[in-house]
């Protein structure tokens, strides 16, 4: 949770993060016991040089070349951009999407600069797509910033001025997999990035929360975003979702922070070492709290769960507000994990450290797709 209350150290679990219950030891489906005949990679399977035998193939990290800007051009607005580039550096974020293979596709992304997040509006910028994280880039097209309220709202995302709706054509319509759209601003050649996950129905998934449950404390961000130095993750953290990941899980970063710290948070997961997933932030200026924060996850796992036809499979936070959002979205009590939680666990695990976290989801099964 964004700038919540630290929380002590856990009262002990509710089930040790080792237990088998009904759902098998920290989760272990009985379903997915056969998930290596159901297309999953078995030990067997040869190593090709990028995938462990006996683990799934990883999604890419997103973090490769990007296209060539070309020359910057003429600003469309000049006198009212102007004001607005002075303010301060970009803050420009994309969206990320998680999304069925029949669902629209849409480009989306906030211009903005400064402390005081001033919109870009009516400016041109270019949209690139690279399918897969990986190889040719494509373009798109050029889109032009929005005024408050040009656009209708897409996927939660209302037009607040300064975004780029951009509907991916049905030509360039992506596959399944993941997707980086990337965001040229004509006029400075400033840039963003989006990742679109196209999904299969029945995609596994991890939600874990960030602030607290990742990094050693809620208030950590702060100490980034006035220059301080970034946050340390807790210890074992990065070993632990990446034994997930390894197993066929995709991971969602599901934080209240502000909108306008999406592109930190990738940045964070790079520099800690945290496997690739998508981010969600909430897409207000400031973030929420309390209740809040609690509603806005809700509606963020009821979105997923929609999307993918089934429970998330594990959710991963640090206060009574994930471990309610959790039970509400209908995840198995063995698989609702808080960390050092101080509170009701509401039927989850209460866990102190990730280390012991990753031996027991190193031994699950694959579920590959």
């Amino acid at each position: 949770m964004w700038l919540g209350v630290v929380v002590g150290v856990g009262c002990g679990p509710a089930r040790s993060p080792g237990s088998t219950d009904d759902a098998g030891p920290v989760g272990g489906d009985p379903s997915d016991a056969s998930a290596d005949s159901e297309g999953g990679l078995d030990a067997s399977t040869p190593d090709d040089g990028t995938t462990p035998p006996g683990s799934c193939a990883q999604p890419p990290s997103c973090r490769g070349t990007r296209p060539d800007p070309g020359a910057r051009a003429s600003w469309q607005r000049p006198l009212t951009t102007r004001i607005a580039v002075a303010s301060g550096a970009p803050r420009h974020r994309g969206r990320d999407l998680i999304l069925r293979p029949d669902d629209p596709q849409w480009a989306l992304a906030k211009f903005a600069y400064g402390a005081a997040d001033d919109d870009l509006q009516g400016e041109r910028v270019d949209v690139w797509l690279q399918r897969e994280c990986s190889g040719a880039w494509e373009h798109l097209g050029t889109a032009t910033t929005s005024n408050d309220g040009d656009n209708a709202t897409v996927y939660g995302v209302e037009d607040t001025g300064g975004w780029v709706f951009f509907r991916i054509p049905d030509a360039a319509r992506l596959g399944v997999g993941r997707h980086r759209v990337h965001f040229v601003v004509k006029g400075d050649l400033s840039t963003t990035d989006q990742l679109i996950e196209v999904v299969a129905p029945g995609a596994r998934f991890v939600v874990t929360d960030v602030d607290g449950t990742l990094t050693e404390s809620e208030y950590a961000e702060v100490t980034a975003v006035v220059g301080l130095g970034s946050p340390e993750v807790h210890p074992g953290a990065p070993e632990a979702l990446a034994a997930l990941a390894s197993r066929g899980y995709r991971i969602l970063y599901l934080t209240a922070r502000p909108h306008w710290l999406s592109t930190r948070t990738h940045e964070w997961l790079v520099e800690r070492n945290l496997p690739p997933g998508l981010v969600h932030t909430t897409l207000s200026k400031v973030g929420a709290l309390n209740e809040a924060a609690a509603e806005y996850k809700r509606d963020e796992l009821a979105a997923l769960t929609e999307t993918i036809g089934r429970p998330i499979d594990y959710g991963i936070g640090n206060k009574e507000s994930d471990a309610a959002a959790y039970l509400e979205a209908g995840i198995d009590p063995s698989r609702r994990l808080l960390f050092q939680l101080d509170g009701d666990a509401m039927g989850g695990v209460i866990f102190d450290d990730y280390r012991d976290l990753i031996a027991p989801f190193e031994a699950l099964p694959l579920v590959c797709e």
